[in-house]
Formats: C-alpha cells, sequence, structure tokens
C-alpha cells in the first residue's frame, strides 16, 4: 500500500494525505533523518568519544535544524505533485539511485539508529566503545 501511495502523484497534494501512515512522507523523512543520524553519530563517536545522547545534548539546534530542512525538502517534491519515482530515480555514477533502493536503506539506518540508542543506553559507552571499535576513555587522561 505505501508504494501505490508513494505514487499517488497529483492527488496527494493534500497534507494530511502524505502524513497518513503509510503515506509518502513519514517513511521518507525518517528514513533519511535516521540514514544522517547514524553516519554523523558513527563520524561524531569516532572523532570527539561522545555517544548519540551526549551529542543531541550539546547540539540540540543541529539536531532540530535538519529534522526542519530535510522535512521541508522532502514535502516540496511531494506538494508539486511529483511521484517518489520521478525527481529522484536516476543512474548517477553508475549507481542505481531509486526511492526503493532509498526506503530499504533508510529502513535499515532506521533500525541501526535505534540499536545505536539501545546500545548507548544498556552499556553505558557509546557504539563504537561497546562493539570494542574505540579505547574507552579513562576520566582524567585526554587521548
Amino acid at each position: 500500500m505505501a508504494d501505490i501511495r508513494a505514487d499517488l502523484g497529483t492527488s496527494a497534494t493534500d497534507i494530511n494525505q502524505l502524513q497518513t501512515f503509510d503515506g509518502p512522507a513519514p517513511e521518507t523523512i525518517n528514513g533519511r533523518l535516521a540514514m544522517l543520524g547514524v553516519f554523523t553519530g558513527l563520524l561524531f563517536e569516532a572523532t570527539t568519544g561522545q555517544g548519540l545522547l551526549q551529542q543531541t545534548a550539546d547540539h540540540p539546534i543541529f539536531v532540530f535544524a535538519s529534522f526542519v530542512l530535510i522535512s521541508i525538502a522532502t514535502y516540496i517534491p511531494l506538494v508539486k505533485g511529483y511521484t517518489r519515482k520521478e525527481p529522484f530515480a536516476n543512474n548517477l555514477l553508475g549507481l542505481n539511485w531509486t526511492p526503493k533502493a532509498e526506503n530499504w536503506n533508510g529502513r535499515l539506518a532506521m533500525m541501526g539508529f535505534t540499536g545505536m540508542i539501545l546500545t548507548e543506553a544498556l552499556t553505558g559507552v557509546n557504539t563504537l566503545q561497546a562493539w570494542g571499535l574505540q579505547t574507552v576513555p579513562v576520566p582524567g587522561i585526554h587521548y
């Protein structure tokens, strides 16, 4: 059903239709935010040693601005009546960039982001430290 709704085109220009549970907007926005969150979360964990919760607490404006920017950038083509296939499907650099691939990458990123939060909540250290990919910092010693 979500694939059908993603291709409603001009009949789905009402924001309420776009935002329904199986509409094109929620999964697209959440997937894009999760992909951004996993990438930047792991990048800053590797460079600062801070977990996701600390990163969010230190930079709430960046997190909120990312949400707003990605939401607006997702809604604009949908409200104009574009389907998820028209403006996004292309074969750039020999890679097959399709809405279906974006949805699956987003779904995996949502599970990964949830796993990162759970790992941090259960272990008390960031994801890279929990998996042994980064040393656990010792208080008082600066790396």
